[in-house]
């Protein structure tokens, strides 16, 4: 007969339904923003798709950039991290091949991490306190940082490690062994956490050699685990990626993003590290509070800390803020054991300060939570614009060559002709981008650019919606099958005044002030033909519109509009050959006991037809 669930029981259980609810809902509300990546969601779809439909194992082309040559397998994700435990994701991704796909399967896993929290708890005859730790690792922002920022293999590490913890502790063998390769698969940092999860489990039993045993196989079985990890990236790209960029001040060996070979250099010379740490030191010691402070730094009262302590102290030795950021995948190399070992040292307490701890730690996780979370930190919301884009990204044809921006990748990435970065060799048919997203002129891949050479190569504008979608086409000359113009009304906020002010939220130019220029802007726009009106009103003397006289004067890219007495109204229209700059300089006359007003400063554009 079936025991009842219990109350604890039941807690945890809605909690993890609850947690699955919202994060889903959030990060998939990301995806529909346009607010999800190449990197990494579009990585790990495009790699699935590739094995499963293309017959190209773990295929990617986002990492194409940072491979020198490929490898016997050809470009792969292989070639950048050893994950074989990826493999598992297959027919998951099977059923319902999107990039949706995985960020729910990905918030399922992370929240049936809770259940591990739970039963070690009932292990350890403490069910409630099970219960409020299951808790607090959903509530825990570190974690919601992890589930929010697209798809990793180390968010997956997580709960893997969590469980694989519990099944060490609880002694249960035929399942623990399983479950550690699994946890050792997910990525190659993983052996070095889990290693010292062996270490932990060694000091723990050092006068039972039974179970002495069972610590040193998890050592070694990592070390071996890492040993190969190391070996299949070199022989899959013996060359290595080409990502390392130098520290400031530091030897070019030094690269900003982590990899082992820091850990070799400071090896051979340790005193870098003091140098290394100091790097970014405020950043870093607070990382090193986000991660400790939700438990109320009580996971340093058991041994079970130590492998959290992995990540930080690696991490550190870099200056890429990314490695210790709370809205970063990287947090999860720690949480597992933070949560654990905080979770037996409260355990081990009576019962009077065991409630003071738990109200601690509940209080410290809220004041974190408030500090760092995504969900309050960055929201999301579903507009028209969004439906738009996605219906206008459904014309393009699934088995074309793509080149798309960074955050418009994720819906192609079934396409193994997608590309984020334009090579010598590649001749997308389609250039997808979004002028007002921050991805467009990014260095890493300057879409800005990626347009005017493709304008100047003979692409044709094929779809524009206003500044959220531009889409060129190679060899069109049509009109765009999908046009909307955008109006920008350009306010006092957005110039740069050098004789003027504002008065009632007008541009104001005031007979105190001297004549010539008045203001500045500096407007970037798609190609296209755009109209330029200004709306505007003075005060003065009446006998003054008899004269006809010119109050100021608008020029715009070569073209000059001249505002007079006898009109509040003027319009010009320009034509944007290139994705670019529209400088206008404002100029004021002098015009006794006069003011002029700027009502609205409107560019509506690109005209459609």
């Amino acid at each position: 007969m079936r025991r009842p669930v219990s109350a604890s029981g039941l807690v945890v259980y809605l909690g993890i339904a609850v947690y699955i609810v919202l994060m889903s809902y959030y990060t998939l509300l990301k995806y529909l923003t346009f607010h999800t990546h190449a990197a990494d969601l579009g990585i790990f779809a495009q790699a699935l798709a590739s094995t499963l439909y293309y017959h190209r194992l773990l295929y990617e082309s986002v990492d194409v950039a940072i491979i020198p040559r490929p490898g016997p397998i050809g470009y792969s994700f292989l070639d950048v991290h050893f994950s074989p435990t990826l493999f598992l994701f297959l027919p998951i991704y099977a059923v319902y091949p999107s990039p949706a796909t995985l960020l729910v399967a990905q918030t399922i896993l992370i929240a049936l991490g809770a259940l591990p929290i739970y039963w070690l708890g009932k292990y350890l005859g403490r069910d409630w306190l099970g219960a409020f730790f299951a808790i607090i690792y959903l509530v825990n922002p570190l974690v919601q940082g992890v589930n929010s920022f697209d798809f990793h293999m180390e968010a997956i590490f997580m709960p893997l490690a969590l469980y694989s913890t519990y099944l060490l502790i609880t002694r249960r063998w035929r399942i623990y062994y399983p479950m550690l390769l699994l946890t050792l698969g997910t990525i190659e940092f993983a052996p070095i956490p889990m290693a010292l999860l062996g270490l932990y489990y060694v000091i723990i039993n050092a006068r039972r050699r039974r179970e002495l045993i069972h610590g040193v196989l998890t050592i070694a079985i990592s070390m071996v685990v890492l040993l190969i990890a190391l070996w299949m990236k070199t022989v899959l790209n013996p060359l290595g990626p080409t990502t390392a960029s130098p520290l400031s001040g530091l030897p070019e060996q030094y690269a900003s993003s982590f990899s082992f070979g820091i850990l070799i250099s400071v090896i051979k010379d340790p005193l870098l590290i003091p140098r290394l740490y100091s790097m970014h030191g405020t950043e870093k010691f607070l990382y090193f509070l986000e991660l400790y402070a939700p438990t109320a730094f009580t996971s340093f009262l058991d041994p079970l800390v130590l492998p959290s302590l992995t990540w930080p102290l690696a991490s550190f030795l870099t200056n890429d803020v990314i490695y210790y950021s709370p809205f970063f995948q990287y947090s999860s190399f720690s949480i597992p054991f933070i949560i654990l070992s905080s979770l037996i040292a409260v355990s081990k307490t009576h019962t009077e300060q065991q409630r003071k701890l738990m109200a601690l730690i509940l209080i410290s996780t809220l004041i974190v939570l408030l500090g760092v979370s995504p969900l309050i930190h960055f929201q999301y919301q579903l507009t028209r614009v969004d439906y738009e884009i996605w219906n206008a990204l459904r014309l393009i044809p699934n088995n074309a060559t793509v080149l798309a921006q960074n955050n418009l990748y994720p819906p192609f990435s079934n396409n193994i002709n997608a590309y984020t970065q334009w090579y010598p060799w590649l001749r997308p048919e389609y250039i997808v981008t979004q002028p007002n997203s921050p991805w467009f002129t990014w260095w890493g891949t300057p879409y800005n650019e990626y347009v005017n050479a493709a304008l100047m190569e003979g692409y044709g504008v094929y779809m524009v919606l206003g500044n959220s979608l531009l889409v060129l086409r190679a060899n069109y000359t049509g009109k765009p099958v999908i046009c909307e113009p955008v109006a920008l009304n350009i306010t006092p906020s957005t110039v740069s005044p050098i004789n003027g002010q504002t008065i009632n939220g007008k541009i104001a130019h005031t007979s105190n002030e001297p004549p010539g220029t008045w203001f500045m802007v500096n407007v970037t726009l798609p190609p296209g033909q755009y109209d330029i009106v200004i709306q505007y009103s003075w005060v003065g003397p009446e006998y003054l519109r008899l004269l006809n006289i010119t109050l100021a004067y608008i020029k715009v890219n070569g073209y000059t509009i001249d505002l007079t007495i006898d009109n509040n109204e003027s319009l010009i229209t320009i034509y944007n050959k290139y994705y670019g700059s529209i400088a206008i300089t404002v100029y004021a006359n002098y015009v006794v006991n006069t003011t002029i007003y700027i009502e609205r400063f409107i560019i509506n554009g690109p005209v459609c037809n």
